[in-house]
């Protein structure tokens, strides 16, 4: 009984202890914690709600309840502003918008370019190959193709990255956020100003290339138009005079605005073979392909993929009809197509050799022509020239005739 009630003894004691030793000091009790925004979230637009319970699943205060409203014949969130610790996770796993921070709404409104939300994903066409992985892997399905490209619905993410999980290409698929977008606006503002008044004197030909802008990636924000002494149009997305000083490449918080990116696959420990006792010639992999890894045997006009070329995405494997691709190590892919590769150069030699064969024969044909014709111009000529004499020796004789009489 003694030793039960020292136990408990102790165990208050050290509870009582612990309570003093975990105490914050009145300034550090105030600290906000990660990710506060200072205006809890409020329910925009309830009839978007399809009442997933996304809202209330990704808050980590259980600060909202689904409650059925009569109005709306449906559960709408409730948010609870006494537990809300306002960190908006509830607005962006919300896959269909219904929810909004009021003042992120405010300093916004008027501006003219797309608003970010806190986390924001992009697929950036140029390096895209079109494999379609991360529409699979969209939780939410709001990736879909659209004249040729894939587009994330930036509305309806949740930002959970995993389109960036599946996709086999480096930084084919940005992410930019609203600090990201702060800071380049502030950027461009701050060189701007050292433009004007003198400060900051502006280098021409920094970069080799005259930069682009990539129209997925482009959200209007207008940093790189700030900061250009030349002009860029931005309804156009096009850069109209440039002095290749870089600066809008170093603005632009999408990197939207360049002048080359590389495609840079994720895998490289496999590469595809197509087996071509297998493989019926449909050439859907050669279709489906957008970075020309496939390419068609001169020799028995079946495909083959150029190990080079090939990043690993998949889609050539997921489309052929036969199951006649497979996924090996890339010393194996490129030991499988090196007959194929080196057959198809012997057949270009000869293929480039007939052809400059070809042109230098007609070259020598037009020339012999050319000399045929002189030729024949100046036989011409000459049976010409006889026949004027002649005809000038019979005038001549008839002359002569004439005065003997």
């Amino acid at each position: 009984m003694a030793s039960s009630l020292w136990y408990l003894y102790e165990f208050a004691r050290k509870k009582w202890i612990k309570k003093f030793v975990d105490a914050k000091s009145e300034e550090s009790s105030y600290i906000p914690p990660e990710r506060y925004r200072k205006v809890p979230p409020v329910v925009e637009f309830p009839e978007r709600c399809i009442s997933c319970e996304a809202c209330k699943e990704s808050c980590p205060a259980f600060a909202i309840e689904l409650i059925y409203n009569e109005s709306y014949n449906k559960k709408l969130p409730k948010i609870d502003e006494g537990s809300c610790i306002a960190c908006a996770n509830c607005v962006e796993a919300c896959p269909t918008g219904v929810l909004e921070i009021d003042k992120h709404r405010a300093e916004t409104e008027g501006l003219f370019f797309d608003i970010p939300k806190y986390t924001n994903l992009i697929i950036d066409e140029e390096v895209c190959v079109r494999c379609g992985n991360c529409e699979r892997a969209c939780p939410v399905n709001v990736i879909k193709r659209k004249e040729g490209r894939y587009v994330i619905d930036r509305a309806s993410c949740i930002s959970c990255k995993e389109c960036i999980k599946a996709c086999p290409i480096e930084n084919a698929i940005v992410v930019f956020d609203e600090r990201t977008l702060k800071e380049k606006i502030e950027k461009a503002f701050e060189i701007k100003n050292k433009i004007i008044i003198g400060k900051l004197e502006v280098k021409e030909n920094v970069i080799e290339e005259i930069p682009h802008i990539v129209d997925s990636l482009c959200i209007t924000c207008g940093t790189c138009k700030d900061v250009c002494i030349g002009e860029i149009d931005l309804k156009e997305k096009k850069v109209v005079e440039c002095v290749k000083c870089g600066l809008c490449i170093e603005v632009c918080p999408t990197t939207a605005i360049r002048t080359h990116v590389p495609i840079i696959p994720k895998r490289k420990d496999i590469c595809y073979v197509i087996d071509e006792d297998l493989c019926i010639g449909c050439r859907i992999c050669q279709k489906v392909c957008h970075v020309n890894a496939v390419k068609i045997s001169k020799e028995i006009k079946l495909p083959y993929i150029v190990p080079e070329l090939c990043v690993a995405c998949g889609a050539c494997e997921r489309e052929c009809p036969v199951g006649a691709i497979r996924a090996v190590k890339p010393e194996e892919a490129k030991e499988a197509v090196k007959r194929r590769i080196i057959e198809d150069k012997i057949i270009e030699n000869i293929e480039e050799d007939l052809i400059s064969f070809t042109e230098k024969y007609g070259k020598v044909m037009e020339e012999i022509e050319k000399l045929s014709l002189k030729k024949m111009k100046e036989e011409l000529k000459r049976k010409v020239h006889e026949e004027r004499r002649r005809i000038k020796e019979m005038k001549r004789e008839l002359y002569d005739k004439k005065d003997n009489r």
